[in-house]
């Protein structure tokens, strides 16, 4: 009678999974200065950032198109913060199209700033509180802790069921499943200790960079207040992904006073300047709030009332990119298709790299007939970024 084959106890598997991760690697956080565990390096987390961020800005409403000089003036102050950092990473800073108040980073260095949260600062030391709070979620590797998070659990998953699989096939996998992965950073919160060492680093970051810290106090406070009236943009953004605290303020205080005493004044807040890049934007902001509640409208399936609030949003400007997306969208909805290429092709005159414009333009070009037109739009948005809907579409092509 041949013996049964000994299997080993869970908590030995677990134990071996876990000793092979530590056996992988240490590493000292650039940021803090701690050793930590280490699964994910840095060719491969600058990797992961840089696949991921097209996708994660066509995930989100695609960079903002209409006002260059803002977006160059965005990244100018995060580059001077990023020279300030404590890590060199090819640091990238754009500006997403959405009125939903957020910023986000990816592994590597790719940051985003919605243009919902640039209208709710009062000054380019708020703005640089927010830009350097994320510098420090990617230079502290806070992104890939998560991914690394990640690794340790799925081995632990798979060891106890089968043997452990190789490193390196599951960095493979990992890469391969990049949207899935970009989109978690952006909406999953992150963590008590990362936030406050973010709030902390960023500060420091800040003074380096020359900018006054109690910006980033009293943009804390802005948010706790925000909080506590349940703003649902608010939640539904920022305060969702960046949870605020009473404890986050007051840590802030106590840098900022640190720093402060420390160095002194002649520290930039801003005010001014901050508010003239901004002009243009914030005229728009009327038109905006049409849009979103056209959108509104749309959602509840009153498809007059979103024409009526979009007409009137189109009335104050013609010029930006997202309100004739919009306008598209309620004029497909209303079964229009000729107004909604006409709507879509002069948001794509704007801007001609938002997967989602040529997606409705294909729509509204296949309801009409013309279907080699929307086959070049929906090849069109393929390659901006792939979607189900427009897959599903080529197919009955």
């Amino acid at each position: 009678m041949s013996a049964k084959p000994y299997k080993l106890p869970l908590t030995t598997l677990l134990i071996m999974c876990l000793s092979a991760a530590m056996l992988g690697g240490c590493a000292v956080n650039p940021v803090t200065g701690k050793s930590e565990l280490s699964l994910v390096d840095e060719r491969q987390e600058i990797n992961l950032g840089t696949q991921q961020y097209q996708p994660s800005q066509q995930a989100q409403g695609g960079r903002y198109a209409s006002d260059p000089q803002l977006t160059e003036y965005v990244s100018r102050v995060g580059q001077r913060l990023a020279r300030a950092a404590d890590r060199r990473l090819p640091y990238e800073f754009v500006i997403i199209d959405d009125s939903t108040p957020n910023a986000w980073a990816l592994p590597g260095g790719k940051i985003a700033i919605n243009r919902g949260l640039l209208l709710r600062l009062n000054s380019e030391a708020e703005l640089a509180a927010v830009l350097s709070h994320e510098i420090v979620h990617a230079a502290a590797r806070h992104g890939a802790k998560s991914i690394e998070r990640s690794l340790l659990l799925s081995s632990v998953m798979t060891a106890a069921g089968s043997a452990i699989e190789s490193s390196d096939s599951r960095y493979g996998d990992l890469l391969d499943n990049g949207a899935q992965i970009g989109a978690q950073f952006i909406v999953s919160s992150y963590g008590r200790e990362a936030e406050l060492e973010s709030d902390q680093y960023g500060m420091v970051y800040m003074v380096r960079a020359g900018y006054d810290p109690t910006a980033a106090v009293s943009l804390q406070e802005t948010f706790v207040a925000l909080s506590k009236n349940r703003a649902s943009s608010w939640l539904e953004g920022l305060l969702a992904s960046h949870p605020p605290s009473q404890e986050r303020v007051f840590r802030n205080q106590q840098t900022a006073e640190r720093l402060t005493e420390r160095l002194g004044g002649n520290l930039i807040q801003g005010f001014d300047r901050y508010q003239a890049k901004l002009n243009r934007l914030s005229a728009l902001t009327p038109a905006y709030d049409l849009t979103t509640d056209a959108r509104r409208a749309l959602e509840s399936g009153d498809t007059e009332q979103a024409t009526n609030l979009i007409n009137e949003a189109l009335r104050l400007t013609e010029t930006e990119a997202g309100i004739h997306g919009a306008a598209g969208q309620i004029a497909l909805a209303s079964k229009q298709p000729q107004k909604a290429v006409a709507h879509f092709t002069a948001a794509i005159k704007i801007n001609a790299i938002y997967y989602q414009y040529f997606l409705g333009r294909g729509f509204a070009h296949q309801a009409l007939g013309k279907l080699e037109l929307a086959r070049q739009d929906f090849e069109a948005s393929q390659q901006l970024f792939k979607t189900n809907a427009a897959s599903k579409a080529l197919a009955e092509l």
